[in-house]
């Protein structure tokens, strides 16, 4: 939602996408989400949105918990599948963006990549990155994973991989 104008009172363009962080409310569409928020961007529904989130995850984690960029590499990959999937086969959201937004949960880190749904004329589920190659990776490597669409049709994939015992929690 645009916030209104002070001097005007009409409504204020939505911001352009960015690498900033934004505020929480995108995360679950407005659902209650346990957790907290470590971080999250816009990032536009593009091909290149895949190495600036892998970028942003890598960076964000490692400074949240002083995690060595050599410990994040499935982190990492597993964010890589997951905006791939988001940029090939799901509608942008305002402003031709996706979000991706990062949560510490107790002992786990939680990905969330929110876009507008399906693109027209794909399957209802082909932008989730749970078959081939994705699901193995998926599978192999993160604690668990899933998905939900909001009332609107705006959709959010996410995937947990645990904090590792070395990392020191914040």
């Amino acid at each position: 939602m645009n916030a209104p104008d002070a001097c005007s009172g009409g409504l204020l363009p939505p911001p352009a996408p960015s690498l900033e962080l934004g505020g929480p409310s995108a995360w679950h569409n407005g659902k209650a989400s346990s957790g907290r928020l470590i971080g999250e961007i816009d990032l536009a529904a593009t091909p290149p949105a895949v190495r600036l989130a892998r970028s942003y995850v890598r960076e964000l984690v490692g400074q949240h918990f002083g995690a060595d960029r050599t410990e994040l590499g499935d982190l990492e990959l597993l964010t890589s599948e997951a905006v791939t999937g988001s940029v090939l086969h799901g509608r942008p959201r305002r402003n031709g963006t996706i979000t991706l937004s990062v949560l510490h949960l107790d002992r786990y880190v939680r990905v969330e990549v929110t876009d507008g749904g399906p693109a027209p004329g794909s399957a209802e589920d082909a932008h989730l990155p749970m078959r081939g190659r994705g699901l193995a990776v998926l599978k192999a490597l993160a604690a668990d994973f899933g998905a939900h669409r909001d009332r609107g049709g705006t959709f959010t994939f996410w995937f947990g991989v645990g904090v590792r015992n070395e990392w020191r929690l914040p």
